[in-house]
């Protein structure tokens, strides 16, 4: 027997009309709970929206797709665990940068872990990012969120990435305050003797915390001290021969002759020592304990006291100082950037900003005497 033939031609499933006082009307009856839903008297509009509901509510032919291609199960936790083995190696990225994404990884797999990745929608993503965070947290783990589900469509798991519609908030404004030279000096007459070390290798040779904290002696050779700045180590630009100076080989100097046997040269004499994860010699800096022993120096000076927490100048800025510094006395961008591996002059420039105001010269030569006569 044919199937009986629909009562309303033309329109999608689920979609009725009924008559009231000479005009159509369009209703929309929910497939799985029976509720009735108007329409208006559009009849194009109501085809589109219904066309819309029933692609998002019928899911039954999905299912059965998803189950023949084997991925009607995979939830976000196996989404997670491919994208460390498979994705990150992939990225090469930094040190402090992996710990972060491993982070925010670690927090998706916890709060939605437990989806099923083809059923996971825009709003689901959007409600996450909305209820858990606001400013530049939301933006890094949308941003974690989006390159989870592009990675999980490459797979195969999804035709589209749900968490690439949501909403793209911008990151704050650093509130962080340059470094003055005032500031710098205070707080290196303030220094304990490491410390002191640290700032002028810092603002001679303009790298970071991370670079001053792992510089060894035996990385001086042939006149030159050797570095990978870690941020930007995939590029040949970060691999650093900086030739010694007389004030570098100075400083370096100061640094053997404080009575503690290190292969490092930053380090100090610890009130407790104790095997670290994070350092291979007792003597050593970690990043994360050398930032946090500036600050304990640093927020003991009435330079840095008036200012709120977080305005205070860090160690990085004895970076951006150093940058402005080597401006300042006449050294040319392209110098500055091949000193602090930058890949391009704006991120140079940019670390050169701030210290003071600059001023454009000009000439204004026009002759009015004869015009105004």
């Amino acid at each position: 027997m044919a199937p009986r033939a629909r009562k309303h031609k033309g329109l999608e499933p689920n979609l009725y009309q009924s008559e009231r006082k000479n005009t159509t009307y369009y209703r929309y009856k929910h497939p799985i709970t029976g509720a009735w839903h108007g329409m208006g008297d559009n009849k194009a509009k109501a085809n589109a929206a219904a066309r819309i509901l029933n692609a998002k509510l019928l899911t039954g032919g999905a299912g059965l797709v998803e189950r023949v291609l084997g991925i009607a199960d995979k939830t976000i936790s196996h989404l997670v665990e491919r994208f460390r083995a498979e994705r990150l190696p992939e990225l090469g990225l930094a040190a402090g940068t992996q710990r972060n994404t491993e982070y925010r990884l670690n927090r998706i797999d916890q709060d939605l872990g437990n989806r099923i990745i083809s059923t996971v929608t825009t709003q689901d993503c959007a409600e996450w990012l909305d209820n858990n965070f606001e400013r530049n947290p939301y933006v890094k783990h949308r941003g974690t969120l989006i390159d989870l589900f592009r990675f999980g469509v490459t797979k195969g798991y999804l035709q589209n990435n749900p968490a690439d519609p949501t909403y793209a908030q911008k990151q704050d404004k650093k509130a962080r305050q340059r470094m003055t030279l005032e500031q710098y000096k205070a707080l290196h007459t303030a220094a304990p003797p490491w410390l002191k070390i640290a700032m002028e290798i810092a603002l001679i040779t303009l790298q970071g915390r991370y670079e001053v904290c792992h510089m060894r002696y035996d990385a001086i050779r042939d006149c030159a001290l050797h570095v990978v700045r870690e941020k930007t180590k995939k590029n040949d630009w970060a691999r650093l021969r900086i030739m010694m100076t007389p004030e570098l080989e100075e400083v370096v100097r100061r640094s053997r002759d404080d009575g503690i046997v290190s292969p490092y040269i930053v380090h100090w004499r610890p009130s407790r020592i104790k095997p670290s994860k994070d350092t291979d010699h007792w003597s050593q800096f970690s990043p994360n304990k050398f930032g946090a022993e500036f600050r304990k120096v640093r927020d003991t000076l009435s330079v840095f006291t008036c200012m709120p927490k977080e305005e205070r100048p860090t160690f990085h800025e004895i970076r951006s100082l150093g940058a402005w510094l080597y401006e300042q006395s006449g050294y040319q961008t392209d110098y500055v950037q091949q000193l602090m591996a930058h890949g391009d002059q704006a991120m140079t420039k940019y670390y050169q900003q701030g210290h003071s105001e600059k001023w454009v010269q000009v000439e204004a030569g026009l002759c009015i005497n004869e015009l105004i006569s």
